[in-house]
């Protein structure tokens, strides 16, 4: 499997798919998903530190209205946006256990800076958004070259 093929798990709108895998800005899938997943506000990008608000919970709510779906009641989503945590990853194994009921993940992508970009995608895709090294970057380490599933 090639980066371009996690396009269309990722961003499910064929247009989206075309604009990103034709982006004449950009020769790597890599960076058209980053840059489109930013400007679309597909990707959450949050600091490596976390939330400063309850912006995953925000991010969920966007993503059930967008989709017209529900990955979690009120309530949850409320305990959520409260839970407390030291790094981010433990937030997002909260997230996963809220929504994996619902055939959802919240995943990261790889970046070389000091922030985690977010996305939901759903869970039948977990293994091959997980399995290709996107950065390529021997001096990166492997597990931080790949798309990441937090349980």
């Amino acid at each position: 499997m090639e980066e371009e093929d996690l396009v269309p798990l990722i961003f499910k709108d064929p247009e989206d798919v075309e604009r990103i895998l034709n982006d004449p800005e950009e020769s790597l899938a890599y960076f058209s998903m980053l840059n489109y997943g930013l400007e679309t506000k597909r990707f959450l990008f949050l600091d490596y530190k976390g939330e400063e608000s309850h912006e995953i919970v925000n991010y969920i709510l966007d993503y059930e209205f967008n989709h017209d779906i529900e990955l979690g009641t009120p309530d949850e989503l409320e305990e959520l946006g409260e839970f407390d945590y030291k790094y981010l990853p433990e937030k997002i194994r909260e997230v996963n256990k809220l929504i994996s009921p619902k055939g959802y993940g919240l995943y990261t992508y790889p970046t070389t800076g000091d922030f985690y970009a977010l996305f939901i995608a759903e869970l039948e895709h977990k293994d091959a958004l997980t399995q290709i090294d996107l950065l390529g970057d021997e001096d990166i380490p492997e597990k931080e070259r790949h798309i990441q599933y937090y349980v």
